[in-house]
């Protein structure tokens, strides 16, 4: 078993030749190449697996063929923990004795689950990868186009296109994971992506659309440090998922979802400033930006719900193109991204807050660090 660390990013098709030009990637790291890779995944016919958080495939790579299990980890900021099993087969079907050596969730440990899994969707892609070595870091990046295909439950095949970057930490301290990203961050506008290939080709099997983080993650026994990271994560999330969901398909509650979860981003980092040791206040006027970029481009749609029914199709029709553009150069830019990433990392940095005893309903919030 290992324990994979990475991040996770996504950008527009038109930026890759722009990110493969960075002085980072052509100077600094070390080129290993462009390789095909096809992967088939499997699960039960109700899909039990992946409600359970466990992803299985098999990987066919250089002539190998790879039988991966990963199971539910953490996700903190954007950054992916994961418990992963990996074993090398003879071809391209599913050795299930082999599955039987790692360690699965309770409920789906069971010969009768094993027995019933199968194909259920496939991603073929081309990874062009480099290794960067940094200040004692040894770090994967990725670069990952591609499709994910699936037939429906109605019968219908779909697609979907894949262009991501992921940061896997090799060695060394998540720090310079953020380090990196940041700095081609910087340069091209690259988004925290939450959405893992597989939740990809689940969506298309199932014709769902992304499903945000759902209730509230805050309990009643949780203490003031474990309520942040938990309402911050959550915030996080939600605008990271929302913005690709607007990227990808032009969906505006996709958008209108970002904005709200931004709200709450920076509620979390101002109620729980004095838990940041003032790590929160240059971000929180950024974020206060963005938020008011954001809902400038959707104040259309506020007022739809004010107007009569013989006048929405007009209005929409004179507004959505404008809000449109507007969010599509806001995209374009590097900020929103490289703000999102700086949270992430403030998040995982502030880890040890979580061990904060206060209870939350004693906690005394900084609500005047919010910017108006």
């Amino acid at each position: 078993m290992a324990r994979e660390i990475e991040l996770k990013l996504c950008l527009a098709q038109d930026q890759v030749k722009r990110l493969q030009r960075l002085p980072l990637l052509v100077e600094e790291a070390e080129y290993c190449g462009r390789r095909a890779l096809h992967n088939q995944y499997f699960d039960t016919p109700d899909l039990a697996l992946t409600a359970a958080g466990v992803a299985l495939r098999i990987r066919e790579q250089d002539g190998r063929h790879i039988q991966t299990l990963k199971t539910r980890g953490a996700s903190q900021g954007g950054l992916h923990q994961r418990n992963e099993w990996e074993w090398d087969l003879a071809g391209n079907e599913l050795d299930k004795e082999l599955l039987k050596t790692a360690r699965w969730p309770g409920r789906l440990a069971s010969d009768s689950v094993l027995q019933c899994i199968g194909p259920v969707f496939r991603t073929d892609f081309e990874r062009t990868t480099w290794l960067l070595r940094r200040d004692g870091a040894l770090i994967e990046i990725a670069l990952d186009q591609g499709e994910v295909t699936a037939v429906a439950r109605d019968g219908h095949k779909g697609h979907e296109l894949l262009c991501e970057v992921e940061l896997e930490l090799k060695e060394g301290e998540p720090a310079e994971l953020y380090a990196a990203a940041l700095e081609l961050a910087g340069a091209v506008p690259l988004l925290i992506s939450d959405i893992s290939k597989a939740e990809r080709g689940y969506r298309l099997l199932t014709a769902e659309q992304p499903a945000m983080s759902g209730a509230s993650p805050v309990t009643e026994t949780m203490r003031a440090g474990e309520a942040f990271q938990a309402l911050a994560e959550h915030a996080l999330n939600d605008v990271s998922r929302g913005l690709e969901l607007w990227r990808d398909n032009q969906d505006w509650l996709g958008a209108t979802l970002a904005a709200q979860a931004l709200q709450r981003l920076r509620a979390s980092l101002a109620c729980f400033a004095p838990l940041l040791s003032g790590e929160s206040e240059s971000l929180l006027s950024r974020l206060g930006l963005l938020n008011c970029a954001l809902d400038q481009a959707l104040s259309w749609r506020t007022l739809l719900a004010m107007l009569d029914e013989s006048q929405v199709a007009g209005w929409s029709a004179q507004q959505a193109p404008v809000a449109l553009r507007r969010l599509d150069a806001l995209l374009r830019a590097p900020e929103p991204g490289l703000l999102l990433l700086e949270c992430s990392r403030l998040l995982n940095r502030a880890a040890d807050v979580a061990t904060a005893q206060q209870p939350l309903a004693f906690f005394t919030p900084e609500l005047d660090k919010l910017p108006l």
